[in-house]
């Protein structure tokens, strides 16, 4: 393990900020959301699950890298100390609430993924963003990274019973589950397809 140079005040004053951001961010979704569906008579979102990691998690990931466990560290080194996951029905509600969140004036995007259309060897698939949110503290101004995950329910399962199998097996997963992990995934992936095309056709059924 590195070393741990942090100051107690710090770690709880960082936390706070974030702490802030999270509800910030929380906010600022629900309107984004709320408004897409006044426009398009909609709602693309089934459930969102946000979380803030704890100093533990956080000091667990620093080492895990590789770097001292510093605030600094924290802040530079850590991406996803508060994050927000974003569950949709269908495909293309995914793209649609990522162009929400890019078109949005509140964040700035930092960096994105999307692993559904490149997923992961391990067959995992979620559209990633990392997004800076502005939080306001006296006469300043920071900017907190936040990492938000877009997918569809099938894809939530998926990655749900994936994170089951890496706690079973904590230092290595057999050769043979992860290439049936990696099957189920490319069924997973069938299914949206097909539950897209459906939705396509009710859709137009409906405009009839």
């Amino acid at each position: 393990m590195n070393n741990i140079l942090i100051n107690e005040r710090e770690v709880s004053e960082l936390m706070l900020k974030y702490n802030f951001a999270l509800q910030l961010l929380e906010t600022q979704f629900n309107i984004l959301i709320k408004e897409f569906e006044f426009k398009n008579k909609y709602n693309p979102v089934e459930h969102m699950k946000s979380r803030l990691k704890t100093e533990k998690s956080i000091i667990d990931k620093l080492n895990k890298k590789g770097y001292e466990v510093t605030t600094k560290n924290m802040i530079s080194h850590v991406h996803d100390i508060i994050g927000i996951r974003i569950v949709c029905s269908f495909l293309e509600d995914v793209y649609d609430i990522v162009d929400i969140i890019k078109s949005s004036k509140q964040f700035k995007i930092k960096e994105e993924k999307d692993y559904i259309k490149n997923p992961k060897s391990t067959g995992y698939m979620s559209y990633h963003l990392i997004v800076l949110v502005p939080i306001y503290l006296n006469e300043t101004v920071e900017h907190v990274e936040a990492e938000i995950q877009i997918r569809t329910s099938a894809m939530d399962f998926w990655a749900s019973i994936d994170h089951k199998v890496q706690y079973k097996f904590p230092s290595e997963i057999p050769e043979e589950v992860k290439k049936e992990m990696y099957n189920c995934s490319l069924d997973i992936r069938k299914l949206d397809e097909k539950m897209q095309q459906l939705n396509e056709f009710v859709n137009k059924y409906n405009k009839e």
